[in-house]
């Protein structure tokens, strides 16, 4: 599962796990601090935002030539973060805390442990269970009008699967970095997988925008994006050689985080 449904919304499990992370420490700090005087809601706060601020211009500056404009990077939807330089941060920030205020050293300490604990379990469970995911056999069509499925596509090829429709702004934004991406990467397969658009819909959309692309195919049906819950757009799906899912990210994807996953993929 990438996401939760919420009616109409589709919200992404990331940001979601790390505000429920921060809940959680919260809370357990909140229970332990009933022993001294004083809060230390805002430090633990102050060292989740300290460590993801870090972690993000360590990530900008890793990926600088990707980016455009500074409002690029400043753009933090696309949730790139270094997360070792950020967690690094963290420390820091909470030792430096710690000595600020050592009576409130073990709450403190309570706190993050239980941020790191929910947030390194609550990940590790999502991971396992997507190790089990495979490409599905789900037969989908060229715009030549010709069924095919994607594992006989993909031919034991890493494989990026883009779920999109012609009407979605984010999907728009993310095609140029894509199409930069298949040439900088011919040895990874990249298929664009249009969601229930017709081929002439299709095909004026490329046409339009100047887009070229190796492998477009047509999910008429909208079964491939069932089989992975995926009911927002865009998606993008990450599958090693043997077909196996190996990252996943919901919503418009930056040239500067699909090169940073491409580049562990293909290591």
């Amino acid at each position: 599962m990438m996401s939760i449904n919420l009616g109409p919304f589709s919200l992404p499990l990331e940001p979601l796990l790390l505000f429920g992370s921060a809940l959680i420490g919260i809370l357990v700090a909140s229970i332990l601090s009933r022993k001294h005087q004083g809060s230390v809601t805002d430090p633990l706060l102050m060292m989740l935002l300290f460590g993801l601020v870090i972690g993000r211009i360590v990530f900008v500056i890793k990926f600088a030539d990707q980016y455009d404009s500074v409002w690029q990077m400043l753009d933090f939807r696309d949730r790139g973060v270094d997360w070792i330089s950020g967690t690094i941060a963290m420390v820091l920030f909470l030792l430096w805390q710690i000595k600020r205020l050592p009576q409130h050293r073990m709450v403190m300490l309570g706190g993050a442990v239980s941020i790191l604990l929910f947030f390194s379990v609550s990940s590790l469970v999502l991971n396992l269970g997507r190790d089990q995911v495979v490409m599905p056999e789900i037969a989908v069509e060229q715009l030549n009008g010709e069924a095919i499925s994607l594992p006989q596509l993909a031919e034991n090829n890493v494989t990026v699967v883009n779920l999109w429709a012609s009407w979605c702004p984010p999907c728009q934004r993310e095609m140029p970095a894509f199409e930069k991406s298949e040439q900088q990467y011919p040895d990874i397969r990249f298929v664009m997988l249009n969601q229930q658009e017709s081929v002439e819909k299709v095909e004026m959309f490329l046409s339009e925008n100047n887009l070229k692309f190796e492998h477009v195919l047509l999910d008429r049906s909208g079964k491939f994006a069932e089989a992975f819950n995926a009911y927002g757009l865009p998606v993008t799906l990450f599958f090693d050689q043997q077909g196996k899912l190996v990252e996943s990210h919901m919503g418009e994807v930056s040239a500067a985080r699909l090169t940073a996953t491409l580049k562990s993929i293909a290591e």
